[in-house]
């Protein structure tokens, strides 16, 4: 028979008064505590919408049954666990009475959606390892081998990463070599100062160690003096009045001792040595030329240079001397010096007339003429070189018998007068 869907409770309902047993205490902690086993379904509103059914649950303690919402099967008593005394009543009250509108049907909870299923790992036999489905790696790198027999495209792989790395290799080295290149380039003027100054520096200590050598070895110590320039002097008395500088070494000399024992000497005028290695020293003698000569106090004639040093004495007079007048020009005044200088600018023809010769002041130098006694106006002895042309021109127009005077202190206008 079709039942009508009017559903009318059941005879036999559960009276009012029932009891029913809590839910035992959770086994474990982290799993939720089961629902109440009895509740209260309130009725849905009519035209609302079907509410969502839940699954029933069961409860772990044995004899436990889960009631579906909002449908009733059969009245069930639920027996008071025998362990656990009862800690609290409930009073279920009875569901009201069935009205026409018949009851939504149960709707079964929504199966869960699977799980996606991953892909299989794809290996990577580039970088030797496995990719996951999202491209990763999803394993370790390990080196693939390949067998013998592969085919061909692996070894040819093989062979094109090899020749890659030569390349790679073989440009390193020329990005080595460019990059010493241009270090070299860049640091050319510093490594050439750099080099002048150890060539300059070596030449310096090669020098001080020469020097050192030369002054402090006995190899060029002096073993002979040679004595050059000398006609009124004896050579033999200059070295052996030098004699103590033989046995030092070149560099050592002593020549401010050498000055002190050539001062002994009147007639030397001025002096040079030199070193010749490796053991010879050569003094070379500038002599006292006289150009004059004067009375001497004690009687006689000295002759004297231009300083007015005695160069030699005789008792008679010298040929080839003129005279000079002390009486008007003291020996080492301003009209001796005057003098001196006139006979040392003279010509040797002209020189070799000059009887005597006076002078009161530099700028009026006279002299007279061996013969006649013609005396000539000199002056000062600028243009000496065009008077003494003048001196010689002028003479050879005039009778050297007669008393004349030749004034060419002016040689551009000269005059003779007698």
């Amino acid at each position: 028979m079709k039942r009508p869907n009017a559903v009318t409770p059941p005879p036999s309902v559960a009276p009012p008064t029932s009891r029913v047993a809590p839910p035992a205490p959770p086994a474990a902690p982290a799993k939720p505590r089961t629902a109440a086993l009895s509740s209260r379904v309130a009725p849905e509103a009519p035209g609302s919408p079907p509410r969502p059914t839940t699954p029933p649950a069961t409860s772990k303690r044995r004899g436990a049954k889960s009631v579906a919402a909002g449908a009733v099967d059969a009245p069930h008593t639920v027996a008071p666990a025998p362990a656990a005394p009862p800690i609290s009543m409930t009073r279920v009250k009875p569901a009201p009475p069935a009205t026409s509108t018949p009851a939504p049907p149960a709707l079964a909870p929504p199966a869960p959606p699977a799980p996606p299923t991953p892909a299989p790992p794809t290996p990577d036999h580039d970088r030797g390892g496995t990719s996951g489905p999202n491209g990763r790696e999803a394993g370790p790198k390990l080196p693939i081998r390949l067998a013998e027999g592969s085919d061909a495209s692996g070894q040819r792989g093989g062979a094109d990463g090899r020749s890659a790395k030569s390349a790679l290799r073989a440009a390193a080295r020329r990005r080595r070599r460019v990059e010493q290149q241009e270090a070299r380039r860049f640091t050319e003027r510093s490594r050439r100062r750099r080099l002048t100054w150890i060539v300059s520096l070596g030449a310096l200590a090669a020098l001080v160690l020469v020097v050192l050598f030369t002054a402090y070895s006995p190899v060029f110590a002096v073993r002979a003096i040679t004595v050059q320039g000398t006609s009124r002097i004896d050579a033999a008395q200059v070295q052996s009045a030098l004699a103590d500088q033989v046995g030092k070494p070149l560099a050592l000399v002593d020549f401010g001792r050498m000055e002190s024992e050539l001062a002994g000497f009147p007639l030397i005028q001025s002096y040079s040595t030199e070193s010749s290695l490796p053991n010879t020293l050569i003094v070379r003698i500038v002599e006292r030329q006289p150009v004059a000569q004067i009375t001497a106090a004690a009687g006689g004639f000295d002759l004297i240079d231009p300083a007015g040093v005695v160069v030699s004495h005789s008792d008679a007079r010298q040929a080839g001397f003129p005279v000079i007048d002390t009486a008007a020009s003291a020996v080492g005044s301003a009209g001796f010096i005057g003098a001196t200088a006139v006979l040392r600018a003279m010509p040797a023809d002209l020189l070799a007339k000059v009887d005597t010769i006076s002078a009161a002041t530099p700028d009026s130098v006279s002299f007279t003429l061996s013969g006649a006694g013609q005396k000539v106006v000199w002056g000062s002895d600028a243009n000496s070189t065009l008077k003494a042309k003048v001196l010689d021109k002028l003479i050879g127009t005039q009778d050297a018998e007669k008393s004349l005077t030749y004034d060419v202190s002016s040689p551009e206008s000269p005059v003779v007068s007698g």
